[in-house]
């Protein structure tokens, strides 16, 4: 990649957006924190430095010379926002017209003219010049070229709030509320084309409360758009409804909410499904959905929406209008829970066959393969995509998102305090991954994960590595990042680009599965089914499978959940020995939960701590758990111990006074039972201080085998293990 160029930095100047200023005082503004190298006239595109944002003809040259200082101080903030960006692109030829055509009006800003008279005074020039409009394909060239840039200017020029202005793009203004790693931070929503304008403005004001509050994030607010527009929007054209409150007298309201919900049962689908006749009932009771949501908001926030709108209408909303559509009108079918879905999963022999078969997607574009498809060996040629093949292998072998593969940092594996990754069983857990839920707020993000998830993240940073010229230092902000217009390797790999590809590898291997059904891995949300149910069969209790999969309730666990007779047996995880080597286990309370709820060892959770007896072995001591080396416990069992104790030591006191009642004299301290009894005190006494030395932080490390020393004839040489304390991840 060669040496970094500098990003593009706030400007220290007095905001763009200030009121009062002029255009040339704004774009000054607006350039003030462009890097040196970006501040000039003329962009040549055989320059090596702007041919990295520039597209044409070597020959091209952007000269604004003679042009207003507003002018050239946009096209340098502009250039050098493209680049920083990593991805966006200037169309060289198209904006040299742009450049000549505004020399010619002789306005000192772009944006002096909004989109549609930019696009117009073109055409006009280009009628005057040839004698005849420009084609529909010259039209949408020159409009996509300057679009960006006049939105781009709209946002920092304008002085009013971000969900006022008719093109919300994440990319352009820093002030629209959006995650961190946002699925859809690369799409837009307008609402120019929205109609009529009380909708527009109405739908700005109810999606920007939506994000301000938090209650929706950026893909929510996405769909909702479209639901409103492709149901709501089209009805209120079609009737010409020219009024918030949709109708003069409300006793109508009911009637034309009942009218609007047949129009939309009634309207064809849009898109690829125009070959069926009407909308699934599913979507049409999104839309219905969308449409009571926005209704019910805006009754409620009536006088605030009218003074934010300047619209008076907006007041005369009623409690009506929040309850546009009855409940049985927009209610969704009922999914069954925990109902067998073999259609959502996988069977062992066909999740081989799909394993057998995904290397095609790493071979080069020049190589073949052959591989053996229905009893024939047919020789097929390469992908080229290895990215693919391994987010798809880490699909596989975790069950997350697909989303949440491809928007994982570039390092995602977390060394587990305990756990030693170079001596586990094979098949056992040796690290944490770290995922991006991008689905359910405040649900887990990390699972434990075996060598082999770690493995295949290892050879895709490298990869990436190799393919972006990063030495070993250096990384990119994703594991998975996108391959083209993204030399800075800052946009994470779009969905779509994700499936289209193993699309391509379904349409080159039509693979099917035991009963003659499409083995499609572009459906790649099967894999998320197929992991559910094998844990799920193998025994795994629903509150760590909940926590594994990424759920905040036990009802979604059971969505996945397909208990099918033929995989009943199968096992999700080879079980891990662990402590079977006497080795320390400073683990997390947490971690070890998991890490036996994975491995079905739940039978090991003890009422005062864990046993870590390998689960091939059983436990010929009897309760003689407090001085065991295999026996673990924290601080949350601390109040069991001391409860133990006091009730041991009281049988002590009572068994001696009736042995003295009964015999005459004391009980000796050699007595076998007592002597065990001793024994049982001295370990809890010791577990017990163990555990009150842990901080009062919250430390919830578990400690193996506290109350070892108080073993008979324990010594240093003992196999016993000591007292360790782990100190708590922060």
């Amino acid at each position: 990649m060669g040496e970094r160029r500098p990003r593009l930095v706030a400007s220290p100047a007095a905001s763009p957006s200030a009121p009062g200023l002029s255009f040339e005082e704004r774009a000054t503004a607006l350039a003030a924190g462009v890097p040196a190298a970006w501040r000039t006239n003329v962009f040549a595109v055989a320059d090596p430095l702007f041919a990295e944002v520039l597209d044409g003809d070597t020959s091209l040259v952007l000269d604004t010379s003679g042009l207003a200082a507003g002018l050239a101080n946009e096209l340098s903030w502009w250039a050098a926002t493209c680049h920083a960006s990593g991805w966006r692109r200037i169309d060289a030829g198209a904006f040299d017209k742009w450049l000549s055509l505004a020399g010619t009006l002789g306005v000192a800003s772009f944006a002096a003219l909004g989109q549609n008279e930019w696009e117009q005074r073109f055409a006009a020039r280009f009628y005057a010049e040839r004698g005849q409009m420009p084609a529909a394909d010259i039209r949408r060239k020159m409009a996509g070229a300057l679009r960006p840039l006049l939105s781009s200017l709209a946002v920092h020029y304008s002085p009013h709030e971000w969900w006022r202005h008719d093109v919300w793009d994440p990319t352009i203004d820093p002030r629209i509320p959006r995650r961190p790693h946002e699925p859809h931070a690369g799409s837009t929503i307008g609402f120019a084309s929205l109609a009529p304008n009380w909708l527009a403005a109405g739908l700005k004001f109810y999606l920007g409360m939506q994000l301000e509050t938090g209650r929706w994030v950026w893909t929510s607010a996405l769909v909702h758009r479209r639901l409103v527009e492709y149901g709501l929007s089209d009805y209120l054209k079609k009737e010409a409804i020219a009024n918030p409150t949709l109708c003069v007298d409300p006793a109508g309201l009911r009637a034309l909410a009942l009218d609007l919900s047949s129009f939309i049962r009634a309207r064809p689908p849009r898109g690829k499904a125009r070959s069926q006749l009407s909308l699934a009932a599913e979507t049409v009771s999104r839309e219905l959905e969308a449409v009571a949501q926005f209704y019910a908001f805006m009754a409620d926030y009536r006088d605030e929406a009218a003074v934010a709108l300047g619209d008076e209408r907006w007041r005369c909303l009623t409690d009506a209008h929040a309850r546009l559509f009855r409940p049985y009108e927009i209610a969704r079918r009922a999914r069954a829970v925990a109902a067998a879905d073999d259609a959502n999963y996988i069977g062992d022999a066909d999740l081989s066959s799909m394993f057998a078969h995904i290397e095609l997607l790493g071979v080069a574009r020049t190589q073949t393969r052959s591989v053996l498809l229905d009893g024939e060996t047919r020789v097929v040629t390469g992908l080229g995509d290895p990215s693919v093949m391994r987010a798809w292998i880490l699909q596989a072998l975790t069950g997350r998102r697909a989303s949440e593969i491809l928007m994982m940092d570039f390092e995602p594996i977390i060394a587990v305090p305990g756990l030693d990754s170079t001596s586990v069983q094979e098949g056992a857990m040796v690290a944490k991954l770290a995922y991006r839920q991008t689905k359910i707020d405040g649900a887990p993000s990390t699972i434990l994960v075996g060598a082999d998830v770690v493995a295949v993240v290892a050879e895709q940073q490298a990869w990436v590595r190799e393919r972006f010229g990063l030495s070993n230092g250096e990384s990119t902000p994703y594991l998975f990042p996108r391959l083209s217009d993204n030399p800075h390797g800052t946009r994470a790999r779009p969905l779509v680009s994700y499936l289209k590809r193993l699309g391509d590898l379904d349409k080159i291997l039509c693979l099917k599965d035991s009963e003659g059904r499409p083995l499609s891995y572009s459906r790649s949300h099967r894999l998320r089914h197929t992991k559910a149910t094998t844990l799920l069969n193998a025994g795994a209790p629903i509150h760590v499978v909940m926590r594994y999969l990424g759920h905040r309730s036990p009802e979604m666990v059971m969505r996945y959940g397909a208990t099918l007779a033929t995989t009943a047996e199968r096992e999700f995880l080879a079980l891990a020995k662990i402590g079977r080597d006497g080795r320390e286990i400073p683990m997390e309370r947490q971690d070890l939960l998991d890490l036996m709820g994975l491995e079905r060892r739940a039978d090991r959770v003890l009422p005062n701590g864990y046993c870590l007896l390998p689960p091939t072995k059983t436990c010929e001591k009897g309760n003689a758990c407090h001085t065991c080396d295999h026996f673990a416990t924290d601080r949350s069992y601390l109040p069991e111990i001391v409860r133990q104790l006091e009730e041991t030591e009281r049988l002590v006191t009572n068994r001696k006074a009736q042995h003295l009642a009964r015999h005459g004299e004391e009980m000796s301290e050699a007595n076998v039972w007592l002597a065990q009894r001793r024994t049982e005190i001295a370990a809890m006494q010791l577990e017990i201080t163990a555990l009150e030395a842990l901080d009062e932080s919250g430390n919830d490390s578990v400690l193996r085998g506290p109350g070892v020393l108080a073993r008979p004839g324990y010594s240093a040489k003992s196999s016993a293990v000591p007292v360790q304390l782990a100190p708590r991840k922060r």
